[in-house]
């Protein structure tokens, strides 16, 4: 049985309750996620690539098609042809969608470049500007998408390619007699070269040695 000051805390408690105000109890809950299903689609072999949140393909072709300028009597008509006449349309027009899983829950203005690289598509690289895409060797480091050619060691060693980074650490130090002084003046042109674990340097040091 409750004693009389904890029957009177708890009906105390209990009269309080209703006079918080509803917008503090909303402000309190926890806020809905807003869950996003991408579609990506322009040109073939284009990089006018967009990505699109839609519920399906047709949904994602008329948000494509608009954006590229079509009318809407255009993006009606060719939305109600029969499945085979639809593909023949957007082939002979050399557009399409497809679907990106790896960037679902993303809104559409969140979608950086290194995001393209990271679903294995085709972006322009962050530091040289030029086209460049997953299947020809960009990676995402961090927030950029890197071109192949802008990758440094340090770059791989961050993404853990340590195979790919001794490789070319030992046919840099061949390439200047193991004179150490001169590979880490090179490495310095695009990277910290004090980065490179003791161990790894070490070892590429005496392989090149014995290569020599």
């Amino acid at each position: 049985m409750l004693n009389r000051r904890a029957f009177l805390t708890s009906a105390a408690a209990l009269a309080v309750t209703p006079a918080i105000p509803a917008q503090l109890l909303a402000a309190t809950a926890p806020a809905a996620v807003s869950v996003t299903t991408i579609w990506v689609g322009g040109h073939y072999g284009e990089f006018d690539w967009h990505p699109f949140h839609a519920k399906d393909r047709l949904d994602a072709l008329r948000q494509l098609l608009h954006y590229h300028g079509w009318n809407e009597e255009e993006i009606g008509r060719a939305l109600t042809l029969p499945e085979d006449k639809l593909a023949k349309e957007l082939s002979s027009a050399e557009i399409d969608v497809a679907r990106a899983e790896a960037m679902d829950g993303l809104q559409v203005d969140e979608i950086k470049a290194h995001h393209w690289i990271r679903a294995g598509m085709g972006a322009c690289c962050s530091r040289c500007s030029y086209e460049c895409d997953a299947e020809s060797g960009a990676r995402a480091v961090g927030e950029e998408a890197v071109c192949e050619e802008c990758l440094t060691l340090e770059d791989k060693l961050t993404l853990g390619d340590n195979d790919e980074v001794e490789e070319e650490l030992i046919e840099l130090m061949m390439d200047y007699e193991c004179a150490e002084a001169e590979v880490r003046k090179v490495l310095t042109r695009s990277m910290d070269p004090t980065v490179i674990p003791a161990a790894m340097w070490e070892k590429c040091l005496a392989t090149a040695r014995a290569e020599l």
